[in-house]
């Protein structure tokens, strides 16, 4: 159709399929019947999701004003097991969980979470309570030993206090690399990142483009009352720290309770300044780390041999 980007509409969409035997070969791509379709097939072949940036700035223009469930029907059937809910367990996160326990079995994203090795106590007893209240089974990734072994060595078991930069390192070795770990083959990444929840992500759109794969944030309009609501509504699990006075939650060393008119995120890395309190996992610079990871993988395995026409 003339006058309209031909990278996005109902029909079908050409699927990443690694070769299921053994031998060197070309990736192949193969028709899929899901609810888009993008027409140049020869485009980012490769580990890269047919389609790349563009694909996400379509994607975002059709479900910009699409309600949380209604984004993730729509990436669940494209992407199905190729999705991947990365959950911090957090109050988002949690809503994410019970929206994904609702779709259908064969189309739900995979639900992974990071054990840092430094989690409250209660992070651990709303692991057991969501697994048990909706069936499903979350991936755990830890990260490796010898790297925490080599950071505590370098700046001490509690060295992250010192700088941002040993804050950043500190969250590299527990958070960034075992993400990468964990998303490696995605082509969706789910996150429960919201506008509203600090200054630092006032831009989330529905929709972005990582670097590696699509970027897919379904509460990114919710207010934190539209959260608590669906939470209390649908009778979530959620966790106990959020009833004492902890309305973001991460590592314990790097979280404490926030006082009365203080912004949400104010008990996260409370002793930096509030424009460089990120979690490590959404910044520009673990982005590039993701990038560099799939492109090792890229060039390590054989049977990803680049399609040439």
């Amino acid at each position: 159709m003339k006058g309209r980007s031909n990278l996005l509409y109902p029909s079908e969409r050409p699927v990443w399929r690694r070769p299921a035997d053994a031998s060197r070969q070309s990736v192949q791509f193969r028709e899929q019947k899901t609810g888009f379709r993008i027409t140049s097939q020869e485009q980012n072949a490769h580990l890269t999701p047919p389609g790349g940036p563009a694909l996400s700035e379509e994607l975002n223009a059709a479900l910009v004003d699409a309600s949380p469930h209604a984004t993730l029907v729509a990436i669940a059937k494209t992407f199905g097991r190729r999705a991947v809910l990365a959950s911090s367990l957090g109050l988002e996160d949690v809503v994410l969980i019970d929206l994904v326990s609702k779709l259908p079995k064969d189309e739900r994203p995979r639900i992974i979470t990071l054990d840092t090795g430094r989690l409250p106590a209660e992070t651990y007893e709303l692991f057991d309570r969501l697994e048990g209240k909706y069936g499903v089974a979350i991936e755990v990734y830890f990260p490796e030993a010898v790297s925490v072994e080599a950071l505590v060595r370098k700046q001490g078991i509690n060295g992250f206090y010192s700088s941002v930069e040993a804050r950043h390192a500190c969250c590299d070795v527990r958070k960034v690399h075992p993400l990468s770990r964990a998303l490696q083959g995605a082509e969706a990444w789910i996150t429960g990142l919201r506008r509203a929840q600090a200054s630092t992500r006032g831009s989330v759109r529905k929709v972005e483009w990582d670097g590696a794969r699509l970027k897919v944030n379904p509460l990114a309009d919710f207010t934190l009352e539209d959260t608590w609501d669906y939470v209390r509504k649908n009778g979530v699990p959620y966790n106990a720290l959020h009833d004492r006075g902890f309305p973001s939650i991460g590592c314990a060393p790097c979280t404490r309770a926030i006082e009365p008119g203080e912004d949400i995120r104010a008990g996260r890395w409370w002793w930096e300044n509030p424009n460089h309190r990120e979690c490590g996992i959404h910044t520009a610079r673990a982005a590039a780390m993701r990038v560099s990871a799939k492109r090792e993988i890229e060039a390590s395995d054989p049977l990803l041999e680049k399609t040439t026409k």
